[in-house]
């Protein structure tokens, strides 16, 4: 899927064209080189700088930031490095386990100073690696959206750490997320540098910002909750305070089962919502976010409005800058009820219908196709079910069956079928002989045994006699 570069900003357009290179490089690189190489030596103090920001981040624990440390330690300034194993990792931040190596970068992950930007695999679909990228400062959620493909997955799969401190910042960013989409904003408005250095100052002198990725009301429950959750308790106190979280938690509240297999059966018979197809997987994922406080009657209308938007963009080369914004402000005018749907959103509706109807005709005719292959294969030499046959009885005794090939499935007439002359014999005639007449009336009536031919016929057997 192409990706829409939009108003993304010049310095993460040129990470983007390095890490391809990166991955290039990867892939094509052998794993002994051939050609000789010069090694260089320094032999004075190594001085490495370290970002002020990372010390003053109100979510980084003193290991999250010194594991970050170390990382920086193995990255070189002007090519890419191979990634630190989490053994290395570990030895170097005189840390105790890989474990705490593992639940450290997932939270740098989710709080956006480390993102994974590539997972590379060969021609022959082997896994050769990831591609990572360290930054010397919260990475805007809008360029967090372009380089990590997977990042929502990630928050949200992360609610199910096994540690409470990464479960606890993931639902924590995921709040910051939906409070802003609730909004019409979604934090996936692009920011000028100049913006973006602003509020880096007023972070710095200790002001409320949105610096960090969180909001102040999610920051502060960051803080005050207990440092170990129960995993299995998780989930019914995360659909409490956040209401990004799926509803559909056990609880001990009974109901009668009649009306919970109706609810069933009104929820399998609702028909899927259809997103635009330009939407990257991060995208989608928030699209449903903002979805879930629209009105369900207009959900798909929403969307028809969206995709209506996109593709009027895409006519004119204008790419949208932020769908998800828009997106955001429609659900918004939507709870307001003041929602409508213009042209754009109507001609989208209409191809959409017509794009799921020509869906569901290749879909009918590839059914009946495999039902009469499977047909075919289980009884060979019968006729197609297609072909209905009709058996009767003739008046001598005799079966006369007629095949259904008409188009409109009526049944052909057996008389009408008989095309050619039939012939009845009579016989014994005195000399022991038998007598053989052809029925060649154009209104294919038969010649009666008990009146015998006619008597012109007769005349000419007597002749033949």
């Amino acid at each position: 899927m192409e990706r829409d570069t939009g108003k993304i900003r010049p310095e993460t357009h040129a990470l983007d064209a390095f890490i391809q290179a990166t991955v290039e490089r990867l892939l094509t690189t052998e794993t002994r080189s051939a050609a000789p190489a010069d090694g260089l030596l320094f032999l004075g103090n190594w001085h490495d700088a370290m970002p002020r920001l990372i010390f003053q981040d109100p979510v980084l624990q003193p290991v999250d930031t010194r594991i970050w440390g170390v990382i920086k330690i193995a990255a070189a300034g002007t090519h890419p490095t191979a990634f630190p194993t989490y053994k290395q990792i570990a030895r170097t931040a005189n840390v105790g386990s890989e474990a705490t190596v593992a639940r450290s970068m997932a939270i740098l992950r989710a709080t956006r100073w480390l993102s994974i930007c590539r997972r590379v695999r060969d021609a022959q679909g082997r896994f050769r690696g990831n591609i990572y990228a360290l930054h010397d400062e919260p990475l805007p959620l809008a360029d967090t959206l372009y380089l990590d493909q997977d990042y929502i997955q990630f928050l949200e799969q992360a609610q199910n750490h096994a540690h409470p401190q990464v479960r606890k910042v993931a639902a924590a960013v995921l709040g910051t997320i939906e409070a802003d989409l609730q909004e019409g904003d979604g934090g996936t408005a692009h920011l000028s540098p100049m913006q973006r250095r602003l509020e880096a100052i007023r972070t710095l002198q200790g002001e409320a910002s949105r610096f960090f990725g969180f909001s102040s009301r999610q920051l502060q429950n960051l803080k005050s909750a207990p440092d170990v959750t129960p995993l299995q308790n998780l989930k019914s106190e995360r659909s409490s305070s956040c209401s990004y979280i799926n509803k559909k938690t056990t609880t001990t509240t009974t109901e009668n089962p009649e009306k919970s297999d109706a609810r069933a059966r009104e929820e399998n018979t609702q028909t899927p919502l259809a997103f635009p197809s330009s939407l990257t997987q991060n995208e989608l994922r928030l699209a449903r976010i903002c979805l879930r406080n629209a009105p369900e009657t207009v959900q798909q209308d929403i969307l028809d409005e969206l995709a209506g938007r996109l593709l009027a963009a895409k006519h004119k080369n204008e790419p949208t800058d932020n769908p998800i914004g828009y997106l955001a402000q429609l659900c918004k005018a939507a709870r307001k009820g003041s929602f409508t749907l213009t042209s754009l959103g109507l001609k989208a509706r209409e191809q959409r219908r017509q794009e799921a109807h020509l869906k569901r005709l290749e879909e009918i005719s590839r059914e009946r196709a495999l039902a009469h292959m499977q047909t075919l294969l289980e009884n060979p030499g019968r006729p197609s079910p297609d072909r209905k046959s009709r058996t009767q009885g003739a008046s001598d005794g005799s079966a006369i069956t007629s095949h259904d090939d008409s188009v409109d499935g009526s049944a052909i007439n057996p008389s009408l079928e008989m095309q050619t002359p039939t012939h009845r014999t009579y016989g014994p005639r005195s000399d022991g002989s038998a007598i053989t007449l052809h029925n060649d009336t154009t209104d294919g009536t038969a010649i009666s045994p008990a009146t015998g031919p006619p008597d012109d016929a007769r005349e000419r057997f007597k002749s033949r006699g």
